[in-house]
């Protein structure tokens, strides 16, 4: 069994990330996965954001000292999948969340 799966779906998140609901590691944290396909890596707004490499990433924001957002980019497996061989459900199962961090187009 592989450690991670070439689709956006739960299932093929990384296996080694953590799944506890009271974890505060973010960068070992399931919840902060997700995929990007080729498509999604390529856009303005997603590179912006630090998702430029497509495959499986940890992503999540903060504030910084002054008040700015910032984001952290973490690329855990890189591959090239189109869109529609990623399935692009997002990692939650719904589409609608994965889509408000990693856009499938340009706005």
């Amino acid at each position: 069994m592989a450690l991670w799966g070439k689709q956006d779906r739960l299932v093929d998140v990384p296996k080694w990330l953590e799944d506890d609901a009271n974890n505060t590691n973010k960068s070992h944290d399931r919840d902060n996965a997700v995929f990007v396909d080729l498509t999604e890596a390529s856009l303005n707004v997603n590179r912006a954001r630090g998702l430029k490499t497509p495959g499986w990433n940890l992503y999540h924001t903060y504030t910084d000292q002054n008040g700015v957002q910032r984001y952290k980019t973490e690329c855990l497996v890189p591959m090239k999948v189109s869109q529609a061989d990623a399935g692009d459900i997002g990692v939650t199962g719904n589409t609608t969340i994965e889509d408000t961090i990693v856009l499938d187009e340009e706005a």
